[in-house]
């Protein structure tokens, strides 16, 4: 009995043995270079037979104990024969014995020194990558159909978790633009939870613009990321965007043009983001904390903060706040349809108030140099839509903080993709400025200021009007309402040919308290004026005269006004004014006399110590004055024919009416006479009745009686 129990047990031992010896041989074998290099091959000769095209690999480190297969020197060449794809190191840890379980358990993937030369010149041509996506298409093809009562058709899906990524020196180039990331590590650390760091994040590529090539470098030096029970949390450092057109500034040689221009951008910045919902169409995400420079330009954003929700369609934001150094804009909610080419759906959006408070100068330098100095704190209220070419403005409300200024507006900016077209236009509906305010927002602007004690003379100042910016030109026109009298008027700046010029009007202006005059007295007039505002040229003319006066004209027509005791009527206005001195005539056209007086000043604000020459000038009567004279003569006699026939028509009208009152007495009368007849025939045709009833009633009873007696 125990021989025929050894005998198995040495039979079972012998197999043990021998495959403990063939495992091991295996496993050694395995791990040798030479059987390692041979699989290497055979997997290389296969995917050049499937891909056509040369493929290399150097080397292959496969190891079973330790669960890793790496692969080193990869390279992989294009149809026409360019290198394509070159990878240092790819390497895979999996655990093994999990799979038997249907878990795939992927411990580490590292991929190092990946290097890819990819191209597609155009939509319509084919990317030098398709043939791999082609073959692996055709080679992974769908397996066939398992019946139903299968039992693999009911086998559980197979479970994938993955533990760490690492990526590295990964540099993708695409046509013109080139991607590059320094690393990546991906980590999980319990289920749902996932974290990791993206270190040196390089794009470039260029931007095919209607006025030519922009090259545009985008970088991230960190993006911190956390994935926690379906909510991403990103942390993005050292964000920069840099585009250079390879032309000179908007603002070269132009002091008084802000220095933001898109061709020539480095923008840095950082934010966070919380992603709160992603799903395959949609996702709602918070961004805060985010702060971005442009030194050269002057963009400085302290804050921004928002709530984003977006699909394919539409983009809703929340809760928004932009920050600069002294501005702050709010508003609670806008959105956006978003543009779609291939829907023909074009981009539009919408914003609820905007509200804040700013200082201009923050925006000085990006946009308009001259505002450097404004640190009047100015409160804004405004709502917003438009597209990608127009923009409306309603209700825009502008006021400091004692109220002493307020402007109420609307308006719009059309021709946004053309300069040629662009038109900004407002209608002001209302504007009120306090005396004072008005001087102490141009004390604002750093630059030469005439008149500003006829300014401070006008008071409170209202106004209600319409100015609209083209290109090259500013215009200007509305009524203003002043303690001095009202101004109509219309002005326009051409900043082709560096002139300012329009037309002013006035029913009623104390033009003696504006201009510290006090024998004049109320004017109504009409005037034209047009003044130089080129630097050059006034510069050149006060090297050679000085003076500190407005250089340029004015003619006016006055209707009436008013000069100590004496009113004049119908007299013409002439100033020129060569920034030195200004000389003016006045002329009182009558019909064999004109009254003259020429004046002159050199400054503005000391308008008493002007110079003025009175003098007469004696004429024959004109051909025009005697055309006048026979014509206000034929208009005389034609006026007195008209009065005659309106008193021969008021004449007649009388007669006509009193004639009808007559008729109507006389009809009046008739018809009450025609009543009283009507009266008394009624009551002899009732006498008449009465009288034959009692006599009916007489010869009844009469009868009655008879009958009765018999």
């Amino acid at each position: 009995m125990k021989k025929i129990l050894i005998l198995p047990l040495k039979i079972v031992g012998i197999i043990v043995v021998v495959l403990v010896v063939l495992t091991g041989a295996l496993f050694g074998l395995i791990h040798t270079d030479s059987i390692q290099q041979r699989l290497l091959g055979i997997v290389v000769d296969d995917l050049r037979a499937h891909l056509h095209t040369e493929v290399k690999a150097e080397r292959i480190s496969l190891s079973l104990i330790g669960e890793d297969v790496r692969l080193y020197g990869v390279e992989v060449e294009d149809l026409q024969h360019r290198k394509m794809l070159q990878l240092e190191e790819l390497g895979v840890e999996v655990s093994l014995w999990p799979l038997l379980k249907r878990e795939l358990h992927l411990q580490d993937l590292t991929v190092r020194g990946l290097h890819a030369q990819l191209y597609k010149p155009s939509p319509d041509s084919v990317a030098n990558f398709q043939f791999i996506i082609d073959a692996f298409k055709n080679r992974n093809k769908p397996a066939p159909k398992v019946p139903a009562d299968s039992v693999s058709k009911r086998r559980p899906k197979m479970k994938f978790e993955i533990g760490k990524i690492i990526l590295e020196d990964i540099d993708v180039t695409y046509n013109k633009g080139r991607y590059k990331l320094g690393g990546l590590e991906f980590r999980y650390k319990s289920p749902g939870h996932h974290t990791g760091v993206i270190r040196d994040v390089q794009t470039q590529f260029v931007q095919h613009l209607k006025k030519g090539d922009v090259d545009t470098w985008v970088t991230v030096s960190t993006i911190g990321f956390e994935d926690k029970d379906g909510r991403g949390l990103l942390d993005i450092e050292g964000l920069r965007l840099r585009t250079d057109n390879h032309k000179p500034r908007k603002n070269a040689n132009k002091p008084k043009r802000g220095f933001f221009d898109t061709g020539h951008l480095d923008l840095t910045g950082r934010l966070k983001v919380d992603v709160t919902r992603a799903e395959k169409d949609s996702i709602e995400a918070i961004v805060s904390d985010g702060v971005f420079t442009d030194s050269v330009s002057g963009i400085y954003i302290t804050n921004l903060a928002l709530k984003a929700a977006t699909n394919k369609r539409i983009l809703n934001l929340r809760d928004v706040i932009v920050q600069l150094p002294h501005t702050t804009v709010k508003f609670d909610h806008a959105q956006m349809l978003l543009p779609s080419k291939k829907e023909g759906r074009k981009m539009q959006f919408s914003t609820s108030t905007i509200k804040g408070v700013t200082q201009l100068r923050d925006i000085s330098r990006t946009f308009a140099p001259v505002l450097r100095n404004f640190t009047l704190p100015l409160h804004l209220s405004v709502k917003m839509s438009g597209t990608d070419e127009a923009l409306q403005f309603r209700d825009v409300v502008v006021n400091t903080a004692d109220k002493k200024l307020v402007v109420k507006a609307n308006g719009g900016i059309t021709g946004l993709k053309d300069k040629y077209k662009l038109n900004v236009s407002f209608h002001v509906g209302s504007m009120h400025a306090k005396k004072g305010i008005a001087e102490k927002i141009i004390n604002q602007f750093v630059v030469r200021k005439f008149m500003m004690k006829q300014l401070d003379a006008l008071g409170n100042i209202s106004y209600v009007g319409d100015f609209s910016v083209l290109w090259k030109k500013e215009q200007f026109s509305g009524r203003l309402h002043t303690q001095t009298g009202n101004i109509d008027f219309h002005f326009a700046l051409d900043e082709l040919n560096k002139y300012v010029y329009g037309t002013t009007r006035t029913d009623s202006f104390e033009l003696g308290k504006a201009m510290d005059m006090p024998d004049l007295g109320k004017i109504v007039c009409k005037a034209n004026f047009k003044f130089d505002i080129s630097k050059p040229r006034t510069a050149k003319m006060r090297r050679i005269k000085g003076g500190k006066l407005p250089i340029g004209h004015v003619d006016a027509e006055v209707a009436e006004a008013k000069y100590k005791f004496v009113k004049v009527r119908h007299l013409q206005a002439e100033i020129n004014s060569d920034g030195a001195v200004a000389n003016g005539n006045i002329t009182i056209f009558g019909k064999r006399l004109d009254v003259l007086c020429s004046f002159s000043f050199t400054n503005t604000n000391e308008m008493e110590k002007t110079k003025i020459k009175p003098g007469l000038r004696f004429h024959k009567l004109s051909d025009e004055d005697r055309a006048k004279k026979e014509q206000l003569k034929a208009e005389k006699a034609k006026a007195k024919a008209a009065e005659k026939a309106e008193r021969n028509a008021r004449k007649a009208a009388e007669k006509a009416v009193k004639d009808a009152r007559k008729a109507a007495e006389k009809a009046e009368r008739d018809k009450v006479r025609a009543a009283e007849k009507a009266e008394k025939e009624a009551r002899r045709a009732a006498k008449k009745a009465e009288k034959e009833a009692k006599k009916a009633a007489k010869e009844a009873a009469k009868k009655t009686a008879q009958e009765a007696a018999s």
